[in-house]
C-alpha cells in the first residue's frame, strides 16, 4: 500500500515517480542553470539509491519508488534548502562579474578614454562631483563583492539567512551598476570628444561588463525572493 503524502503512479504511465518529482523540484527551482541541473541530480542520486534499497527489501518498484519520495521530504519541504543553495550560488557569481567590471574601467577612464582630449582636464563642481561618484561606485562594489565572497565562503557558518544576504547582492549589484554606469554615460557626453571611438570605449569598457553584473544581480535577486523559500518562511517562528 502507497503511504499517505506519496503520490502512486499508475500503471502504463511512462513518466515513474521519481522523475515526475525531479521535474517538479526542478520547475520549482530558481537560479544558476549549472548548479540547479547538480542539485536536481544529487536528489535524484539520492532516491534512487533508496528505491533501490526498498526493492532490495521486497517492495516492488512503483512503491518503493513512492517510499523512496516519502522519506525524502515533499518538493515543498526540500526545495528551501536547495533554493537557498542557488541563490548563494548567484550572489557569488554577482560578486565576480562586478569585481571584473570595476577591474576593467582603468582602462576606459585612464586608457583608451582621454576625456582631456589634448588639453587641460575638466574642472567644475559637476565633474568632481561625477569623477568621486564613480570611483565611489567602483569602491563600494569592491568592498561588497568581497564582503559577498567571504560571507558566503569561509565565513557562510556564521550568516544565518544567507538567501537574504542573496537578496542585499542582487539589490546592491543592479544599484551600483545603474549609477556608475550613468554617471559614466554623463562624463562622457558632457567631456569627452564626441567621436565613434570614444562611444566604443564606452560601450565596450563600461556599459557592457556593467550591463552583464546588473543582469546577474537581477537573477540573483529573483533566485532571492523566489517562491521555493516561502513554506520555509510560513513555517518559521514569528518575532
Amino acid at each position: 500500500m502507497i503511504p499517505d503524502g506519496a503520490r502512486a503512479v499508475p500503471w502504463g504511465t511512462v513518466v515513474p515517480v521519481t522523475e515526475e518529482y525531479l521535474r517538479r523540484l526542478d520547475a520549482t527551482l530558481v537560479g544558476p542553470r549549472r548548479v540547479r541541473r547538480e542539485l536536481v541530480r544529487e536528489a535524484g542520486d539520492h532516491l534512487e539509491d533508496a528505491t533501490d534499497a526498498y526493492v532490495e527489501a521486497g517492495y516492488a518498484p512503483d512503491e518503493a519508488a513512492a517510499l523512496a519520495v516519502r522519506d525524502f521530504g515533499t518538493v515543498e519541504e526540500v526545495a528551501p534548502g536547495f533554493q537557498e543553495t542557488l541563490a548563494v550560488a548567484a550572489s557569488r557569481r554577482t560578486a565576480v562579474w562586478l569585481v571584473l567590471a570595476v577591474l576593467i574601467q582603468p582602462l576606459a577612464w585612464d586608457g583608451g578614454l582621454d576625456l582631456a582630449a589634448g588639453g587641460p582636464a575638466p574642472e567644475g563642481w559637476l565633474y568632481r562631483a561625477l569623477d568621486v561618484g564613480v570611483e565611489a561606485g567602483g569602491g563600494v562594489a569592491v568592498l561588497g563583492t568581497l564582503l559577498t565572497l567571504m560571507a558566503t565562503g569561509v565565513g557562510s557558518r556564521w550568516v544565518r539567512d544567507r538567501h537574504r544576504l542573496a537578496r542585499r547582492v542582487g539589490i546592491l549589484g543592479a544599484a551600483v551598476a545603474g549609477v556608475v554606469v550613468a554617471e559614466g554615460l554623463l562624463m562622457t557626453a558632457l567631456y569627452a570628444p564626441a567621436t565613434a571611438s570614444t562611444w566604443a570605449f564606452v560601450v565596450a569598457l563600461l556599459v557592457v561588463p556593467f550591463g552583464v553584473a546588473a543582469a546577474s544581480a537581477r537573477r540573483t535577486f529573483a533566485a532571492a525572493t523566489a517562491a521555493a523559500f516561502e513554506p520555509a518562511l510560513s513555517r518559521a517562528p514569528s518575532a
